[in-house]
């Protein structure tokens, strides 16, 4: 007796279209997250890096007083990483704010085409000094003679008399000091250095356009927390007290 044979039904062993429309969209939903992750790590490490650059320029600004018993001028867009003075032995800037002299300083690191050290994000670093003057017309902090009288005169200086950091721009109200007076300030402007609109950001390095060169032209700068859509500097500033310390440690003073 013959059976009758049944025909087999074939199943594709292949996807479907919405199989793998599904499977390449958690694939894009992954990956997406994955390239966050590691934008995110990448900007965390640099602004690690910019912390560490800025505090090994804090620390040579101490040395170099140290040995000069001054803070030395910002370099200029044209003074190739040197600073900057038009007269030594009074202390006489070219310019208040400008960048780190980073060759008078004997600081290694990437520069650019200008001779000035760039941050993380190849954009040179700022620094300001105050021009805070004492009597002969020395300037109190980047001149030897200046930084003598100014440590010795009980009064010369106060609140008002050189640069002042503060939470917001302008310095609002008295609440929003941060630290005042300051001798000089160091900034990373931080990823958006070339397309930043911010009024602390502005405060910080964005007053004049200077040889191409974003800067301030204020005595008040701003630290606040970060938040990437309005605020991405990275500020240090000198104390007085500690400047003190230090040259009487190396005896410049009394």
């Amino acid at each position: 007796m013959k059976h009758p044979i049944t025909p087999r039904t074939h199943h594709s062993a292949g996807f479907t279209l919405i199989e793998i429309a599904m499977v390449l969209a958690i694939l894009g939903f992954i990956l997406g997250g994955l390239m966050t992750a590691i934008g995110q790590s990448t900007e965390n490490t640099r602004r690690s890096e910019a912390r560490a650059l800025i505090s090994r320029v804090e620390e040579a600004l101490y040395g170099f007083a140290q040995v000069t018993g001054r803070l030395p001028c910002p370099a200029s867009n044209t003074s190739n990483g040197i600073e900057s003075i038009s007269d030594v032995g009074k202390g006489l800037c070219n310019r208040e704010h400008g960048f780190v002299p980073a060759g008078t300083l004997g600081l290694q690191g990437p520069v650019n085409a200008d001779g000035l050290l760039l941050d993380p994000w190849r954009n040179p670093l700022r620094y300001s000094v105050s021009t805070l003057t004492m009597t002969g017309g020395n300037r109190a902090f980047t001149s030897t003679a200046g930084m003598k009288t100014l440590f010795a005169t009980p009064g010369s200086l106060v609140a008002g008399s050189a640069l002042r950091v503060c939470n917001a721009a302008g310095c609002p109200n008295a609440a929003s000091i941060l630290a005042d007076p300051v001798p000089a300030v160091v900034i990373s402007m931080g990823p958006n250095w070339g397309a930043f609109t911010s009024a602390d950001e502005v405060d910080n390095a964005g007053n004049i356009t200077v040889g191409g060169y974003r800067l301030t032209n204020t005595t008040t700068f701003v630290s606040r927390d970060y938040n990437p859509a309005n605020y991405d500097d990275i500020i240090t500033w000198m104390s007085p007290h500690v400047l003190l310390s230090r040259l009487v440690m190396a005896g410049r003073l009394p």
